[in-house]
């Protein structure tokens, strides 16, 4: 009964919010003429039942948003800050090991706050930011409250309409769970072997490509090249494809990525991963269809038995890979085989419905494990409020051997009012 009664509260705060947000986004007055105000609210109420595979349960229940002010520009210079922060408004269970770690902690941080300069292709910024372009170390890191924001430099040109080239160099991080700017990693953050440890941070640069083919309208290309240089830790480096073509009413899509990971001595040991993934899929509306495999070597003296070492999203996001659960993230099991299968209907407008299949046969030892997971995922974009978005996110994973505990069960339901 409470479960439901905190729920209801923050249904009710958040649409109370939205009412009070949509009022004063109205009108923008005459004085903010050039100004970009632009944010977000939301309420997450996640179960976990035996979370990861323990005893033990969660239920947390967590509101937030951020503001995003962006002044004029002058001569190409801007400013801009996002303030953000969550809270359970004194709604979470008394027991920390029964609140979720990602939404548990209250924050209050200032998510952005940079200088920007735009002009002859170039967008640069200085300052905290967040990242969205690259498939490694993103700001959308799996499907959290708040995202991860970083320090440092970050460039775009703009080569043409189709191409754009990108360069970062990040000092500091902020997980999507703290306050606070640091020189950690999630690594740090979470393996107690490297608690207290700093790093220089990275350096990245790559760049997207993506158009339809000339005189070929049915061809379409999205292509990555990218290389990272996380300090300490591993240089990575991808290389992707994801290319679709019209089959009469239906469509083909192939994709293709290799990745590398190495470094001789770090933080992590030994570094030596590659990823070898390839999906096949079809598009016949209103579904689609996605068959993919990740497929990782074995290399016993390195981390993880060949894993890749991915500082900004171990244990919360498989970036880019084309095979990766909802609960967990497939770069943290090692080396072997990552299959997956999703089904995508989109038969009814506003709404997106995905049943997901994952089976993950790895190691980071000699021994294989092999985890499964289903997942229901349903999103609803509201007609009569424009902006708010309905998610939820249900799963059930096993994993084998698993000690005699029982299976995994997560429900996630996000409800999100973007302005």
């Amino acid at each position: 009964m409470k479960k439901t009664s905190t729920a209801a509260v923050a249904v009710l705060s958040i649409i109370t919010a939205v009412a009070a947000m949509q009022s004063a986004v109205a009108k923008t007055p005459a004085w903010l003429q050039g100004w970009t105000i632009k944010g977000f609210a939301a309420a997450y109420d996640w179960t976990s039942i035996n979370n990861q595979f323990s005893t033990v349960n969660q239920y947390t229940l967590t509101e937030g948003g951020g503001l995003f002010i962006g002044s004029p520009s002058y001569r190409g210079f801007s400013l801009a800050v996002e303030p953000i922060f969550q809270t359970g408004l004194g709604l979470h269970p008394s027991n920390p090991k029964n609140v979720s770690r990602t939404l548990g902690p209250s924050v209050a941080a200032l998510g952005q706050a940079y200088v920007q300069y735009r002009g002859y292709g170039f967008t640069v910024k200085g300052g905290d930011f967040i990242t969205t372009s690259s498939p490694w170390s993103s700001s959308s890191v799996g499907i959290r409250l708040l995202p991860i924001t970083y320090q440092g430099v970050h460039v775009k040109f703009r080569a043409s309409r189709h191409l754009h080239l990108y360069a970062s160099r990040v000092v500091r991080y902020r997980y999507v769970n703290e306050s606070r700017y640091n020189a950690g990693t999630i690594y740090t953050t979470y393996l107690p072997g490297l608690a207290g440890r700093t790093s220089s941070g990275y350096m990245s640069a790559g760049l997207n490509y993506e158009r339809r083919i000339p005189r070929a309208d049915e061809l379409e290309t999205k292509d990555s090249v990218w290389a990272w240089d996380y300090y300490q830790y591993a240089r990575l480096y991808l290389a992707q494809t994801v290319d679709s073509a019209k089959l009469g009413p239906a469509t083909g899509i192939v994709g293709v990525q290799v990745m590398d990971a190495k470094k001789q001595s770090g933080y992590l040991g030994r570094v030596d991963a590659q990823v070898y993934g390839a999906e096949v899929g079809a598009a016949y509306r209103p579904f689609k269809l996605v068959l993919a495999d990740d497929y990782l070597p074995a290399h016993p003296n390195a981390f993880n038995y060949g894993g890749l070492a991915t500082p900004y999203n171990t244990i919360t996001d498989s970036g880019p890979m084309f095979s990766q659960p909802i609960t967990d993230s497939t770069e943290d099991f090692g080396s072997g085989s990552a299959y997956s299968v999703h089904l995508d209907y989109l038969g009814i407008p506003r709404l997106f419905t995905q049943i997901r299949f994952v089976d993950l046969h790895m190691r980071t030892t000699p021994v294989y494990s092999n985890f499964r997971e289903v997942s229901l995922l349903v999103s609803y974009k509201l007609k009569a409020v424009k902006g708010l978005n309905i998610t939820n996110i249900a799963n059930y994973a096993t994993e084998y051997p698993n000690r005699n505990l029982p299976g995994f069960f997560q429900n996630r339901i996000m409800l999100v009012y973007t302005f």
